[in-house]
């Protein structure tokens, strides 16, 4: 038995001995009735009790909500007041005083902490909402007198409270007011002048002196947003390059290596020496190149391999560099089967080029099979789009016959 399977029995052990454990644990104990249940204080909500009733008939399980405890008629002035208390502090909001109210009110609608209900009214619903917002005719208006009621409630009790306050326009720090100005000084401008052919701008508005200049739109941001993002697409797209130049190299060595095995095998069987059968390799395909234009790289490794000979770099050595550089686990063992062809000779190594050249005959076939799969992949569109063809040119005209 594995570790693992150690653990987990040990850990079964464990949970099963533990689970025995409070079995045994409530079996024993002797439980006493239940004669009180303790209510939650109020506004601390109802609970749903779980309860089983024993009786000479039998036992039976029985569920119902327990209220929450009930004020006294004496306790409720003295909630009213720690409710009207907590109420001072949370109904101005964001505003300092209710003598400069600018900001929306906070009405809440319930004290939870108290089990207490509250209901607001406003003097002028045309000036505050009864969420607390202020309407911008009341804005407009300010500076404005006006009350807000708030009604607590605890069942039938009820307390309540009254609130004056007074809206009022909020201050301005200096930079907006300066631009009210500006704006006003502009307004009165374009009046004074709308029949002269210029506007005549103002050197100074109150006590501030300025200096109109035109605004330059700087595009320097949308170049730098618009050049990091065209170095990124263009980083990716020199990476999707690069994926694609490697993904076509793997496909034409996997292409490639049935014929060059077949080429091999067949010099090296008429009696030519590894050099001499991979030299007219490359020859012919060198022959080939100049009047095709284009090039295979399964022969393009071959030749690199070959000029690596030419340079001075033992065969051997060659041959091991071509497997590693084409990478496929089929150019690996071509490399080892020749430079054992070179080592030994033709002894032993018969059998093995022959079986070689099987595996290149399957990997020949799966090479067609599934560039006639790809072919059929690349067709579904045109055809898709060949059948929208025929499906418009027929029912086009039927359409136009039937609105005739």
């Amino acid at each position: 038995m594995d570790k693992r399977k150690k653990w987990l029995l040990a850990g079964c052990l464990v949970v099963s001995g533990v689970a025995a454990a409070v079995w045994l644990k409530g079996y024993l104990e002797v439980q006493e009735p239940v004669r009180v249940l303790e209510r939650n204080p109020p506004g601390g909500g109802d609970e749903e009790v779980q309860m089983e009733l024993r009786t000479e008939l039998g036992n039976f399980p029985v569920n119902f909500q327990l209220a929450e405890r009930s004020y006294r008629e004496e306790e409720l002035e003295a909630v009213f007041e720690r409710g009207v208390q907590w109420l001072d502090d949370v109904w101005l909001g964001e505003n300092v005083s209710a003598e400069a109210v600018t900001d929306n009110l906070v009405f809440p609608t319930r004290i939870e902490s108290l089990g207490l209900d509250i209901h607001w009214e406003t003097e002028n619903y045309r000036w505050i909402h009864t969420d607390g917002t202020l309407t911008a005719e009341a804005r407009e208006t300010a500076p404005l007198d006006t009350t807000v009621r708030a009604v607590l409630s605890y069942g039938d009790s009820e307390h309540i409270v009254d609130y004056p306050i007074r809206i009022v326009m909020p201050e301005k720090d200096a930079k907006t007011a300066f631009g009210d100005a500006v704006t006003e000084v502009l307004d009165h401008l374009q009046t004074e002048q709308k029949t002269a052919s210029e506007l005549a701008l103002p050197e100074k508005i109150g006590d501030v002196s300025i200096r109109w200049y035109g605004r330059q739109n700087s595009i320097w941001s949308k170049i730098f947003i618009f050049g990091n993002i065209c170095l990124v697409l263009l980083y990716f797209q020199q990476e999707e390059r690069k994926f694609e130049r490697m993904k076509a190299r793997e496909e034409g060595l996997r292409r490639d290596y049935p014929e060059i095995v077949y080429r091999l095998v067949l010099l090296i069987g008429s009696g030519m020496t590894v050099r001499a059968a991979w030299e007219k390799v490359i020859t012919d395909y060198q022959k080939w190149r100049e009047r095709t234009g284009e090039n295979r790289w399964g022969y393009e490794e071959m030749e690199m391999a070959l000029r690596e000979m030419n340079y001075g770099i033992p065969e051997l050595k060659a041959y091991e560099s071509f497997g590693k550089r084409c990478g496929t686990q089929g150019y690996i063992r071509l490399s080892s089967l020749l430079i054992q062809q070179v080592k030994r000779g033709a002894r032993g190594m018969n059998s093995l080029l022959a079986q070689e050249v099987g595996e290149a005959e399957v990997l020949r076939r799966e090479n067609a099979r599934k560039s006639a799969e790809e072919a059929g992949t690349r067709l579904i569109l045109p055809m898709i789009l060949l059948m929208t063809v025929v499906f418009a040119v027929l029912m086009i005209p039927a359409f136009l016959s039937m609105n005739l």
